[in-house]
């Protein structure tokens, strides 16, 4: 007897086919819209059943002398033409694909990550980074650059003396243990900047406590809401460095921090100090009097690598 029902295969989304899970015909899928990445859901695209067979009769088919020197040019990416314009047109697209290719997977890792432990999710997520090229060696001297614009345009030539001479006693220190490392080590200490930030997540999700944390040049990368409130600016402001510490603090508040940073700066035995500072909102003629309190994070090499901030209003001072 034939059979009246039959089930109908179902192309299963991105995100349901790569963690073989059951999808539905819903875009976004249930799943994804759990998940809160139902703005990423769709379909992957499938090679038809004449594209398949033809993909097998290539494979199985006979390959000439030339075909191979071909294929293993492609392999290499050696070209026995290498004159030809066409051919290196060909090499930057296909490179150019990689990239890309990197970079979604990425994002799909990042957006969706398998099942398991904490661990395992870090690895996973910082690996498909660094992949992708995003994971990098910071360049600390943009940062002092950025700086030194700052003090140059919105300082007075004492304050900015101050802090030249505490700058002074500490960075041919860090110039000297950068210089004596490679590149893997270098991608080695941004890969533990990145799982710090990757921790931090979860502290500043559940503080109450205004907070931020920012790189040793100043430049912030992870913020609560708290603390985005207390000085009037947007959470996503605090992210990727697109502020910075001192652009945020009074004059003098900047020069205490840097005399305070650069006195436990290269010492392991300290990592915590406890002061005061002036904060400035988004409007300028808004200044709020703090307790503030910053640890420093070191890497393998005792260098500082993070500095976490927290600050508790006491006023408001016009």
């Amino acid at each position: 007897m034939p059979y009246t029902n039959f089930f109908i295969l179902k192309t299963a989304c991105v995100f349901c086919r790569r963690s073989h899970m059951t999808c539905d015909d819903g875009r976004p899928c249930q799943r994804c819209t759990k998940r809160n990445i139902g703005h990423k859901c769709y379909d992957t695209p499938r090679p038809s059943a004449k594209k398949r067979a033809s993909a097998t009769l290539d494979i199985i088919s006979p390959v000439s002398a030339d075909d191979k020197l071909v294929i293993w040019g492609n392999l290499l990416e050696f070209n026995p033409n290498s004159d030809s314009p066409f051919e290196e047109n060909v090499n930057e697209s296909v490179s150019r694909e990689r990239r890309e290719s990197m970079r979604e997977n990425f994002f799909l890792i990042a957006a969706d990550p398998t099942d398991g432990n904490i661990e395992d999710r870090l690895n996973q997520i910082i690996n498909a980074k660094y992949e992708a090229g995003f994971l990098k060696p910071y360049n600390y001297v943009n940062g002092y650059a950025r700086l030194q614009r700052y003090m140059d345009q919105h300082m007075s030539s004492n304050t900015r003396r101050r802090i030249l001479n505490v700058m002074g006693t500490f960075r041919p220190a860090f110039r000297e243990i950068a210089q004596s490392l490679t590149d893997i080590d270098l991608i080695l200490v941004e890969e533990a900047f990145e799982r710090l930030l990757l921790d931090y997540d979860r502290v500043f999700s559940a503080m109450a406590v205004p907070a931020c944390l920012w790189r040793r040049t100043g430049e912030i990368y992870k913020g609560n809401k708290e603390f985005a409130s207390l000085i009037d600016v947007p959470v996503d402001q605090l992210s990727d460095g697109k502020l910075c510490i001192y652009e945020i603090m009074a004059e003098e508040s900047i020069v205490n921090y840097w005399e305070k940073y650069g006195n436990i700066a290269f010492d392991p035995r300290q990592k915590a100090v406890l002061t005061s500072c002036l904060l400035r909102t988004k409007k300028k003629s808004v200044v709020l009097s703090c307790c503030f309190s910053f640890t420093i994070r070191r890497d393998r090499y005792d260098i500082p690598t993070i500095i976490v901030g927290n600050f508790l209003p006491i006023e408001i001072q016009s």
